[in-house]
C-alpha cells in the first residue's frame, strides 16, 4: 500500500502546483472547449517550469515561477487592455456612424477578428518557442 501511494505522490504534487501556481482551471468561462485548453495551457506552463530548471539547476523554482507568471500577466493584461481600446473605440464609431455609412457592430466585427488573430499568432510563436526549446521526452 505504501509503495502504491509513493507512486502518486507525484501526481498529487503535480496537481497541488498546477492548482496553486499555474492556474489550473482558474478561468472564467464554462465551455467545454476552454476547460480543455486550461488543461493543455497548464501542462505546458509545467513543461516550461521543469525545463527552466534543468536548464539552470541554480535557480529556484519560485524564481522560475515569478518569471513565467509575469510573461502570463503580461498577456493577461494585453487583453484587458484591448477591452478598455475597445470600449474607446466603439464610443468613438458610434459618433460616427453617419460619417463611415456602416454600422458599428460591422466595424467592431472587423476589429474583433483582428485582435483575434493578433492573439493566435502570438500564442502561436510562444507555443513554437516551447517546442523549440522544451524537450518532452
Amino acid at each position: 500500500m505504501l509503495e502504491t501511494y509513493a507512486l502518486r505522490w507525484s501526481i498529487e504534487v503535480y496537481f497541488k502546483e498546477a492548482k496553486q501556481h499555474l492556474g489550473f482551471l482558474q478561468e472564467q468561462t464554462v465551455t467545454f472547449a476552454s476547460h480543455t485548453a486550461s488543461i493543455h495551457l497548464c501542462a505546458i506552463r509545467y513543461s516550461m517550469l521543469v525545463s527552466s530548471k534543468l536548464d539552470d539547476r541554480d535557480s529556484r523554482i519560485g524564481d522560475i515561477r515569478a518569471q513565467i507568471q509575469g510573461q502570463l500577466d503580461s498577456l493577461n493584461f494585453a487583453g484587458q487592455l484591448w477591452q478598455i481600446f475597445r470600449a474607446i473605440i466603439s464610443g468613438t464609431l458610434t459618433e460616427l456612424r453617419a460619417t463611415l455609412g456602416c454600422s458599428v457592430d460591422t466595424v467592431m466585427l472587423a476589429f474583433d477578428k483582428r485582435i483575434h488573430e493578433f492573439f493566435v499568432r502570438s500564442l502561436d510563436q510562444s507555443l513554437r518557442w516551447c517546442w523549440k526549446h522544451v524537450d518532452f521526452r
